[in-house]
């Protein structure tokens, strides 16, 4: 299962946030008791589940050698790490620190981004969204392909 799709949201009073029922289901396929794993990266609070955590810290000692601007990210990426529960109400608290460090008010989106989910604020977001920049030449350097990106072509 893939984190997918966005949503727009309002933090409650105690910075409590209701995520769509799809994150939840998948928060709660890798952690019974609905445990997730937030950061931050490149300013943003990101989500993800307790085994996706793991493998992103597994990926982050293999580097050897690390340069200042990966000796930062690491340091705000480790430094962000806040494990978190669903609430009864299956609303994910976020606390002060993290709502301070994500610039996060009371209107946000929680989005997708495949194997994990980010929280921006919403004006943030829909600047994201106002954007398209050309990305031809980073898929034909990858060998991929979208059937939107390049104009028409026939199966």
């Amino acid at each position: 299962m893939h984190f997918l799709g966005h949503a727009y949201r309002s933090l409650d009073s105690k910075g409590r946030l209701i995520l769509p029922q799809d994150f939840k289901d998948i928060i709660h396929e890798y952690s019974a008791d609905g445990s997730v794993v937030l950061t931050l990266y490149q300013n943003h609070v990101i989500g993800m589940t307790v085994p996706q955590w793991d493998a992103t810290v597994k990926a982050l000692m293999k580097i050897r050698n690390p340069s200042r601007a990966m000796e930062d990210t690491m340091r705000r990426v480790l430094g962000g790490y806040e494990k978190i529960a669903l609430d009864g109400q299956g609303r994910l608290p976020l606390s002060s620190h993290t709502r301070k460090s994500g610039r996060l008010k009371k209107d946000v989106v929680v989005f997708g981004s495949i194997h994990r989910f980010e929280i921006w604020p919403t004006d943030e977001y829909e600047q994201l969204q106002a954007g398209d920049a050309d990305i031809s030449q980073e898929l034909a350097d990858n060998n991929a392909t979208l059937p939107f990106v390049g104009g028409f072509y026939a199966d």
